[in-house]
């Protein structure tokens, strides 16, 4: 499922797990899905 059928079925349904659903799933589809590849790099960068 893709985060416009999440989204029509919060819509239609009001159920905050559609909602969370949706969020997830549009992050994965914008490519914003933390992965944790950057965490601490900043800490290294002063190296």
């Amino acid at each position: 499922m893709n985060s416009k059928d999440y989204w029509q079925m919060f819509l239609e349904t009001g159920a905050p797990e559609l909602y969370l659903l949706y969020h997830k799933a549009q992050k994965m589809e914008n490519g914003n899905v933390l992965d944790g590849s950057r965490s601490g790099s900043e800490s290294h960068s002063l190296q």
